[in-house]
């Protein structure tokens, strides 16, 4: 993964919740990690596994709340747990087709029509690219 670096300047991977060692050497080669998490209990309870991981692999993380409902109790609940163990990003992404349409065409969410669904990629964005570049 040492090599990768000379090439790419960001790489997005997606992996599993909890895969073991490979999943901690991965995250060693990242200079941020973005864990998203679902509103909901068994969400929460997943991305222990994560956390764990991405704090062996001594990488600086912040978490995304993904595909949440807007104005729910379990939205705040969810926000106050994840950030009782890193930062959570302020902007994000609500539960929308636009993201499903995405990723059904093949486009970025940037690209559709849904302004709301832009706005939510853009501020996440803004939001990463700040951390990245410290």
């Amino acid at each position: 993964m040492k090599g990768l670096a000379s090439d790419f300047d960001l790489a997005v991977i997606d992996t599993p919740p909890s895969a073991g060692d490979w999943l901690t050497k991965a995250f060693r080669a990242a200079d941020l990690l973005v864990i998203p998490v679902k509103p909901g209990p068994d969400d929460l309870r997943a991305v222990g596994s994560t956390i764990s991981a991405a704090t062996a692999a001594k990488v600086p993380f912040a978490f995304v709340v993904s595909m949440a409902k807007p104005r729910s109790r379990m939205l705040e609940a969810t926000i106050r747990a994840l950030a009782a163990h890193g930062r959570v990003a302020p902007a994000q992404l609500n539960d929308r087709a636009a993201y499903l349409d995405a990723a059904v065409d093949g486009s970025g969410v940037t690209e559709g029509s849904d302004v709301k669904a832009r706005d939510e990629a853009a501020a996440l964005w803004h939001y990463v690219k700040g951390l990245l570049d410290g």
